[in-house]
């Protein structure tokens, strides 16, 4: 578990928002570049862009408000330091965003080199659709162009003239 940095912030003194999003269960992912999914408790899933500060939820969408999820992964990926005197800190927080160095790519998506060692000479990137087109997370070879929903290269089927090729 990583070891967050702490305000003098009293727990009694925050705002509802952010206090939730410190002892709620979520879990956060990272969809490449700035781009989160966010998980709630109640199972549902919305997406924060971090870079423009925005979230696919309500409470973002209708009160124009930070809410906890840009709160969550502002806390999770140490953009944000850990309140003081919080009790119950959700002991996921931060958990599933620690990622291997990635290359930024041109477009905002991410290289990936070697995704497996069979393919060590492979390159990938990963991108996230708009959310008007959905906002699924696809991978596309950098040898041919293809790409693939859901983002796996094992799923792409290179033609013969690829580099990527097996």
């Amino acid at each position: 578990m990583t070891d967050y940095n702490t305000s003098e912030v009293e727990g009694t003194d925050l705002e509802p928002r952010t206090e939730r999003a410190l002892t709620e269960y979520m879990t956060v992912l990272s969809l490449g570049g700035d781009i989160y999914s966010v998980t709630t408790q109640s199972g549902s899933e919305y997406r924060v862009d971090a870079r423009e500060g925005r979230c696919t939820c309500p409470d973002h969408r209708h009160r124009d408000v930070r809410c906890k999820h840009q709160r969550r992964v502002a806390f999770a990926v140490g953009d944000s330091a850990v309140p003081s005197g919080v009790e119950e800190v959700d002991e996921q927080l931060g958990e599933h965003v620690e990622e291997s160095p990635q290359i930024a790519a041109t477009d905002g998506g991410e290289v990936i080199s070697g995704h497996s060692e069979e393919r060590s000479e492979a390159e990938y990137t990963y991108h996230v659709e708009p959310p008007e087109q959905g906002g699924a997370r696809y991978v596309r070879c950098e040898g041919c162009g293809r790409e693939v929903i859901p983002a796996d290269p094992d799923l792409i089927q290179h033609p013969n003239e690829c580099p990527n090729s097996e």
